[in-house]
């Protein structure tokens, strides 16, 4: 079953998400505009943390070595540099350089009971915009900080705002708590940066 916001809201109770906004909101503490952050009418929108923003430049990465092929069960993270976020205009963001990706992490911290799912979608303005945002599925039972996948195909750099909506989650209630729950898998208790995990 889908969780509506007054379901969500109830949910919120057992800090499932923290810190939780009961609300959709459209700016920023300092009144500046922003991408919509907080309870929708059916899911809540989590924002996109300004630490540990970690990139993948492919024009940098030919320039000083041979490519090699990125390898998910033993991942080279010195292909990888942390960005400094920007500030202008009462906004944080960060730049994202043409046909790369960056890995960044959610600034709300999940905690999701054993009975409950959450999927993930990217925001439709960055849809609009041609930037992929790519988030699996929050298992039953997981808790940590959300590791979000943001990819620029394009041939020019995209602004990625932090403090501000990047991905909508959806809850769905199980008819019973799961069998087994995500417990201690390896991204349990991922803290508020980019976790890597050898297979």
């Amino acid at each position: 079953m889908l969780l509506n916001d007054k379901q969500i809201s109830k949910l919120a109770e057992n800090d499932i998400i923290f810190p939780f906004v009961g609300e959709k909101r459209r700016e920023l503490d300092n009144g500046t505009k922003a991408l919509s952050y907080g309870l929708s009418h059916a899911g809540y929108d989590l924002r996109l943390s300004p630490e540990g923003f970690m990139v993948i430049d492919n024009a940098i990465n030919q320039s000083i070595m041979p490519p090699e092929p990125l390898d998910v069960k033993s991942f080279d993270e010195s292909v990888m540099y942390e960005a400094s976020p920007i500030e202008a205009f009462g906004s944080t963001y960060f730049v994202l350089p043409p046909h790369s990706y960056a890995l960044g992490v959610s600034l709300e911290r999940i905690s999701m009971p054993n009975n409950v799912m959450g999927i993930t979608d990217g925001k439709s303005t960055y849809a609009r915009q041609g930037t992929i945002i790519n988030v699996t599925p929050i298992e039953p039972g997981w808790s940590g900080f959300l590791t979000i996948c943001i990819v620029n195909p394009l041939a020019f750099p995209a602004r990625i705002y932090a403090n501000e909506g990047i991905v909508q989650i959806t809850f769905y209630q199980l008819d019973s708590e799961v069998g087994s729950a995500y417990g201690d898998g390896k991204y349990q208790n991922q803290q508020a940066k980019v976790a890597f995990a050898a297979v």
